[in-house]
């Protein structure tokens, strides 16, 4: 970058920085006078504590801003300036920069590790040009997931405004609310807003804080299954030892488990002579189960049992054939012990039976002969689709969800929160207590040991947690559930919108493409109708060929139209057929924008239909 731009890139930054940083300091101004008993504020440069009397006092510490060592980056008068400019960054990042120019970056693999010093620096920079190599470098190599009007892959994340300022108070305040003495609000407000949002989501009362149950922050998905399978690992291997029932003597301390006061944790002591070893111990999903499920199963050392789904059944699991897999693995001496449901799949947004999965989670599969015995926990994995609760005509979707041991929903898919919150909700923590609970000595407090507190340590893997209920309940009460259901409903709109250009191409009835899966949620799922013609040398080669060929047709498609920048999918499989998604939704997304990327999509198919694409594999 030449000079005169660096240093217009310099003035621009500052200029911002001073615009709010003013505005931001009056603020601190007003309550540091407020505390020292002072009625009104006589301006900006009212005096505080001898630091600067006037705008031009505050140009001059942010000019001091630009290097300078600890005291310089500790300058509560540098964090306001430059926080101010940190938050128009982001404001012209997401209604500008992010919408224009490509969505996926085409930067080469090492080209930050070679742009950026082999070594911190020796002496503090300022925060121009930490900003100036923010735009130059950073960015540049940022797919841009707020993308809004061009982001259809994944399932888009929504970090609206209030959560992003909810995720700042949770830095700046910096509590570690592992358990309730360590910050009481910490713990109390994450209750408070999980049972607002069970609530909305018309969750049973069982999965409310006041009983057994309750929820639980954690950071994913992935962190959740592991939490939840651990614990079932433990009830089977308490049942089918003599430790008796979870909850009978494992790590709570209080009448209902809270504090886990147990020197070694419940969880600990049922491991460490197990009464079933965890190779014997099977779980089982759907073949349409997120990756996560199976992870969290090679973590913990379980069998993952993957249960078919048809095209017949919409993708989803259903109880039949989960029973004959539980009732085999039974026969065969294995222990079933868990089925994770899922309520929106990734790959096509299916919802599994939960009534006939629940059913066969009661009775073992048949009755549990030749080992097996003993209800199954039934997780459901509603880390996507969960959202969707909320929304009365969508209610169908979700009959069964009562049976439920435990369900996940990520707040940061689809409820305006950024990545990351998992809401874990237990319909009873005792079984979760049993398999984590550990109490040192130095974690002991009067509290604790009262059985009147919650302490999340217990609840999750790691002891340390952030302050992450700020955020949830910040998108809660500035969006309210009105807010939060008209989002969920403009994500099905802008989906109807794309599936009625589709149907406009000719679709299902001969068109250039077809639905490969019945529309979900705010999610399509299509196929573009371009098989490779094959001489035929025998029927059973030639079929074989021409889908192979169709396959290789879709990752084409899909390259196609993400290298115009234009639009961004994704592909997955179902069936073994490879297929296309479009997923919609978005805070500022529009039908406009929906339309827009069909458009793409259609261009680039005809592009390739012209120029005879044909798979080369």
């Amino acid at each position: 970058m030449s000079s005169s731009s660096s240093s217009a890139s310099e003035l621009r930054h500052l200029a911002a920085g001073a615009a709010l940083g003013a505005a931001l300091t009056a603020s601190a101004v007003y309550v540091l006078q407020r505390r020292r008993g002072v009625d009104g504020v006589r301006g900006v440069g009212g005096g505080v504590g001898g630091g600067a009397g006037s705008l031009e006092g505050l140009a001059e510490q942010i000019e001091g801003g630009l290097a300078g060592g600890a005291a310089a980056a500790m300058a509560p008068s540098d964090f306001l300036a430059w926080g101010g400019a940190m938050l128009r960054w982001i404001v012209r990042y997401r209604t500008e920069d992010a919408l224009t120019g490509g969505v996926v970056s085409r930067v080469s693999p090492n080209y930050l590790i070679e742009a950026l010093p082999d070594a911190a620096p020796e002496q503090g920079e300022g925060w121009a040009a930490i900003m100036r190599d923010l735009d130059t470098l950073i960015v540049p190599g940022l797919t841009h997931w707020e993308a809004s009007n061009r982001f259809f892959a994944y399932f888009k994340p929504h970090a609206s405004y209030p959560a992003v300022m909810g995720e700042l108070l949770c830095a700046g305040l910096n509590v570690m609310g592992f358990d309730w003495i360590a910050s009481p609000a910490c713990t109390e407000l994450e209750m408070v807003a999980l049972d607002w949002l069970a609530k909305l989501l018309c969750l049973p009362p069982k999965f409310l804080s006041k009983g057994r149950g309750g929820g639980v922050i954690q950071g994913s998905a992935g962190e959740a299954a592991i939490v939840v399978l651990l614990a079932a690992a433990v009830r089977a291997n308490a049942k089918h030892g003599a430790g008796g029932e979870s909850g009978d003597g494992g790590g709570g301390g209080g009448d209902d488990g809270e504090s886990g006061e147990g020197g070694e944790g419940g969880g600990a002591a049922a491991l460490a002579a197990p009464a079933v070893p965890r190779h014997r111990m099977v779980v089982y999903c759907s073949d349409q189960a997120h990756a996560v499920c199976q992870k969290a199963c090679m973590v913990l050392g379980l069998q993952f049992r993957c249960v078919p789904t048809s095209k017949a059944d919409g993708f989803a699991l259903r109880g039949e054939p989960l029973r004959r897999a539980v009732a085999a693995d039974a026969a065969a001496g294995l222990v079933p012990i868990a089925v994770c449901a899922t309520t929106g799949t990734t790959s096509s947004c299916a919802f599994d039976a939960l009534r006939e999965v629940a059913a066969v989670c009661r009775d073992g599969g048949g009755g549990g002969g030749g080992g097996g015995g003993g209800e199954l926990w039934l997780h459901i994995d509603a880390a996507y689709g969960g959202a969707y609760a909320c929304l009365p005509e969508l209610a169908h979707c979700f009959d069964g969800i009562e049976l439920a041991d435990s369900i996940v929903v990520n707040a940061h898919k689809k409820l305006l929160c950024p990545f990351d919150l998992a809401a874990l909700y237990l319909a009873d923590r005792r079984p979760v207590l049993d398999a984590l609970s550990l109490q040192p000595e130095y974690l002991r407090n009067a509290a604790s040991a009262s059985g009147a507190v919650t302490d999340f340590e217990h609840l999750q893997l790691p002891l340390g947690r952030r302050f992450r209920a700020l955020k949830l309940w910040f998108v809660l009460r500035r969006f309210g559930a009105e807010g939060i259901r008209a989002h969920l409903r403009q994500g099905v709109a802008l989906r109807e919108a794309f599936e009625r250009r589709l149907a406009a191409s000719g679709g299902d009835d001969g068109g250039r493409f077809e639905l490969a899966a019945p529309p979900s949620l705010s999610l399509v799922c299509f196929r573009w109708r371009w098989p490779r013609k094959v001489e035929p040398s025998g029927a059973s080669a030639a079929a074989v060929l021409d889908e192979e060929a169709c396959n290789a047709a879709q990752i084409a498609l899909k390259e196609a139209v993400n290298a115009t920048g234009e639009c961004f999918i994704i592909q997955t499989k179902l069936g073994g057929t490879m297929v296309l998604r479009v997923a919609c939704g978005g805070l500022e997304q529009e039908v406009a924008d929906v339309e827009k990327a069909y458009a793409v999509i259609e261009r680039e198919a005809q592009r390739l239909e012209g120029e005879g694409w044909a798979s080369t594999a």
